[in-house]
């Protein structure tokens, strides 16, 4: 009995018909998985497709069993003599469908699996990172390679060019619920925000943030409505994995990011294997407007420039007035009163800063202890407190909480002296989370110069002009690149760039004392006095009895002030005033430099003397067994320190052989008067004046 079901299912064509729908309902299903997304169809529709071909398998089936089709048309089965019936041919013809499906099906196939090869992710230049870390911490290249994702900013589609920080604010709440994921590698905001305004080629902004899948969108804003477009694209084979509109209430913002924070990680699971949900967001009760003034205070401190932070800070002000619960706009207040410090990119007295920066950071931090950037802000403060293990517990801590945090890794890395690859691993790790970031740039380039790397650098810059034609970052990187190498003319000429791009106070004082070790008096003196510094061109043009009588009036500023202290100290060493020069060093940012070492040592603090010359010895130690070559000023001072002048001058004889130009501290200090009594000072000193005026002439 079942042998002959089994016939009359053949002759029927039965299995053939369901072998041609099956194949034919899986090409039709991918192509309007493809279709939909690119022609901005409703996101249903695939579900419609999806069902017709399910319910339609059964009816075709019975179609196949109950009728038969013939010249004459469809009839029954039942009324077709067996003699007339070409059930046989019209199995042929079959034959050649289920084929000619077959073919199409195999080359959809091959199409989308040549792009599941894996490759090495790009970052940037040629052999610029070549290395994979192995630091606590911190995954490898090929980690990152899979479970990866870009968020591009939204473009705003609104008649208010305005509303551009609002879409960008909808881009950056989706990227920081995605950086939250484990194992899933998100672009850092500055890296994916460089394509900002730009036409975008998605497999070419792939390839250069390294991630596999690109989020894209548009926001219009009108009243009290909004329109998000939102689309996820597999970089690859240009393939839309997933697609929606949501035409909602402004008040619904909250909710539609956590919708396509949902429906992205949905998207990806089966893909990439994540297996997690998202966390929701907490913060759907923030006043409206508040969530404004954040959005637009974000927008201006990723600048870093100071009327830019200024604005900032006005705006975070503002939302905490409109919503003094929302710890965002609190850390955000931290961070852009930090970074109005005279050490960062602006003019306010470091210490002053960390005043006003350590309240709101702490408010932030009890309002939200997870809130990853408020604990990394909170590490900046403490490291500009001098308080470096405490830093460091911040800064594990904000990478715990989000291990895409490029920044935190950044400023993680500026704690670790003494480790000079682990510094140079997590400087790479930024660079590979945030391959367009400025900042994971500039110092990475960083670590290049202290080992010598040179051409690695100069391409880190020029990619960074790429990136941002005005860059002052970029310049910056310049001028370390070609200090170390001994040309200080370039170097100055670079850093004068920098500061015309960016007026930061650290920037022109660091520009004022390369002039002034160029012979460039006037024009350095000039530049501190636009500092806010005026008194040290009394020290640069040798005035120092009218320098030491104004730095006593004026430093400390306050109490504290570290910078304040330092310069104080400083001066009080000019006068060799050891006993006063310990009180303001001690409590400026000179915890181990070698002016205090050497105070300790003259009024018989050898013991102190000692731990903080072992301090500096271990470190330089660490530097030089790591493989940094460039440090033979700084072991030159260590030998001084250790009374060793011979020594001393051997290595400060090598650093001259690398183009290095004598710094006048060395000159006139009177801590440094055995040095200079050493019978090849004075060749020393010629040799110096010599490079002196050739770089002068290059700067000018």
């Amino acid at each position: 009995m079942s042998d002959s079901i089994f016939t009359e299912l053949k002759r029927r064509n039965v299995f053939k018909v369901s072998v041609a729908y099956l194949v034919l309902a899986w090409v039709v299903i991918q192509v309007t998985q493809a279709a939909v997304p690119a022609l901005h169809l409703p996101e249903w529709i695939n579900s419609a497709v999806f069902l017709f071909g399910l319910v339609g398998f059964p009816f075709a089936v019975f179609f196949a069993w109950v009728f038969e089709i013939t010249p004459e048309g469809v009839k029954r089965e039942s009324e077709i003599a067996p003699e007339d019936s070409i059930s046989m041919h019209t199995g042929q013809k079959l034959n050649f469908i289920i084929i000619g499906l077959l073919v199409v099906a195999l080359g959809y196939f091959i199409y989308e699996s040549r792009f599941d090869s894996k490759s090495p992710i790009t970052v940037v230049g040629e052999n610029v990172v070549g290395e994979n870390i192995t630091t606590e911490g911190v995954t490898s290249k090929q980690q990152l390679e899979g479970s990866s994702i870009a968020v591009l900013p939204f473009v705003n589609m609104s008649s208010d060019p305005e509303q551009e920080y609002f879409s960008d604010g909808i881009s950056e709440e989706i990227l920081n619920v995605l950086a939250q994921i484990p194992n899933l590698h998100v672009t850092s905001r500055s890296s994916a925000f460089a394509f900002k305004g730009t036409k975008i080629n998605i497999s070419e902004v792939a390839s250069k943030l390294g991630v596999k899948n690109v989020l894209e969108g548009s926001v219009r804003k009108s009243g009290n409505r909004i329109r998000i477009t939102a689309q996820l694209i597999e970089a690859g084979s240009d393939k839309h994995l997933w697609s929606e509109t949501y035409d909602r209430e402004l008040t619904d913002i909250f909710a539609i990011q956590d919708e396509i924070s949902t429906a992205i990680v949905t998207a990806l699971k089966s893909k990439l294997g994540i297996e997690t949900t998202i966390n929701k967001n907490t913060i759907e009760a923030v006043n409206l407007d508040a969530y404004n003034e954040y959005l637009q205070g974000r927008f201006y401190i990723e600048k870093r420039k100071q009327l830019d932070l200024e604005k900032a800070l006005s705006h975070f002000n503002k939302a905490i007035e409109l919503s003094p619960d929302y710890a965002p706009a609190w850390m955000g207040k931290a961070w852009a009163s930090l970074f109005l410090s005279e050490f960062q990119y602006g003019n306010i007295p470091h210490d002053v800063a960390v005043a006003r920066a350590l309240p709101a950071a702490e408010k932030a931090l009890a309002l939200d202890p997870g809130l990853a950037e408020a604990q990394a802000i909170m590490g900046l403060i403490q490291s500009g407190a001098q308080n470096e293990d405490v830093a460091i517990s911040y800064y594990q801590k904000a990478i715990e909480l989000n291990p895409n945090y490029a920044d935190a890794y950044t400023w993680y890395a500026s704690r670790m002296f003494e480790f000079p690859l682990k510094r140079r691993q997590l400087r790479e790790k930024a660079l590979q989370l945030s391959p367009m970031s400025l900042l994971a740039n500039l110092n990475y380039g960083f670590s290049l110069v202290e080992f010598d790397r040179f051409d690695e650098a100069q391409k880190i810059a020029e990619h960074m002009l790429i990136i941002d034609e005005n860059s002052f970052q970029a310049y910056n990187l310049l001028s370390y690149v070609n200090r170390a190498q001994g040309n200080l003319g370039m170097s100055s000429y670079f850093q004068h760039v920098s500061v015309e791009l960016n007026q930061a106070t650290n920037h022109k004082v660091i520009l004022a004392f390369n002039l002034h070790n160029l012979g460039l008096s006037d024009q350095a003196a000039q530049l501190v006095k636009e500092a806010g510094f005026e008194e040290i061109g009394l020290l640069f043009n040798d005035n120092l009895e009218l320098y030491l009588s104004q730095v006593r009036q004026k430093y400390p500023r306050s109490d504290p002030d570290v910078l304040g202290n330092f310069i104080r100290g400083d001066a009080e060493m000019l006068v060799e005033d050891y006993a006063a020069a310990i009180g303001y060093l001690e409590n400026s940012f000179c915890d181990d430099c070698n002016q205090l070492i050497f105070a300790y040592g003259q009024v018989g603090e050898q013991q102190s003397a000692a731990t903080l010359f072992d301090k500096r010895q271990k470190t330089l130690k660490s530097q030089l067994e790591s493989g940094q070559t460039n440090l033979q000023v700084t072991s030159m001072e260590m030998a001084f320190l250790s009374g060793d002048n011979n020594k001393a001058v051997e290595y400060l004889q090598a650093a001259m052989e690398r183009g290095y130009i004598l710094d006048f501290g060395y000159q006139i200090m009177p801590m440094y008067q055995s040095l200079r009594e050493h019978p090849e000072w004075p060749s020393i000193v010629d040799q110096s004046k010599k490079r002196q005026k050739e770089q002068g002439e290059i700067y000018l």
